[in-house]
């Protein structure tokens, strides 16, 4: 029977099963990381023929730095429906530094956000680390944690721990697109995707996603008529509904 499951999972993932009659069909999150110039140059046009949202977590200690998006990028993207969230202000690995340092680094970024006029509900963890009493300390300024673990959602959701599926340098649409048809089998509520950086060539970094495969995952996430949503819309959902 497991092998069955796993053939339908794969004839799904390249669009050969159709998977958009799940009685609950998951809402999608695109969230970015870092604030690469990729996002807004490669990824932001290809959302924008879909009018799809995405999520992006900027340092804010690196907007208008070299290879990062500028502030005016940013803007551009929220003024399509894009939401901003916290990621640190110099992408320092929080479990590393001193309470008081982690504490400074959060709350600086919270409120250079909230002076940049920038949307500020939610926060990713820097380089993916965070413990419990950092933890507590974002969620002074943040209301929404997004974790660097994939993770399966039901109902209901923890708020402040949410995980994401990371976008790799080996990834193909196909691959990306299973987790997806994985997702709508297993009547999940949301599925939150994770980028890095972006390329037409091949991939240099671990982190960064051949454009060909982010253009099939959209193009799947399209065809099965699957909404994608911010990750405050998301939440806000999901707990009007439970």
């Amino acid at each position: 029977m497991k092998k069955f499951f796993w053939i339908f999972l794969f004839l799904t993932a390249c669009g050969l099963v159709e998977s958009d009659v799940a009685p609950h069909s998951p809402l999608i999150v695109l969230t970015f990381d870092d604030g690469h110039k990729s996002i807004f140059e490669l990824a932001f046009p290809e959302m924008q023929k879909y009018n799809y949202p995405g999520v992006s977590f900027d340092p804010t200690g690196f907007i208008n730095s070299a290879g990062k998006m500028t502030l005016e990028n940013i803007r551009e993207l929220e003024s399509a429906g894009w939401e901003s969230g916290g990621h640190s202000v110099t992408h320092a690995n929080l479990t590393t530094l001193t309470i008081d340092s982690a504490r400074s680094e959060i709350r600086m970024n919270y409120e250079q956000l909230v002076n940049l006029g920038l949307k500020h509900r939610c926060f990713a963890y820097p380089s993916g680390h965070s413990n419990s009493e950092i933890d507590k300390i974002i969620l002074q300024y943040f209301s929404i944690i997004r974790t660097a673990q994939d993770q399966r959602y039901g109902y209901p959701i923890n708020l402040g721990k949410l995980g994401y599926v990371q976008a790799q340098q080996n990834d193909d649409a196909n691959s990306l697109l299973m987790r997806v048809a994985h997702g709508i089998t297993e009547g999940e509520s949301v599925i939150i995707f994770g980028f890095h950086l972006f390329t037409e060539g091949e991939p240099t970094y671990i982190t960064m996603l051949k454009m060909s495969a982010f253009r099939g995952l959209l193009a799947g996430i399209h065809k099965r008529n699957l909404e994608v949503v911010t990750l405050s819309e998301a939440v806000d959902r999901l707990i009007k509904l439970h």
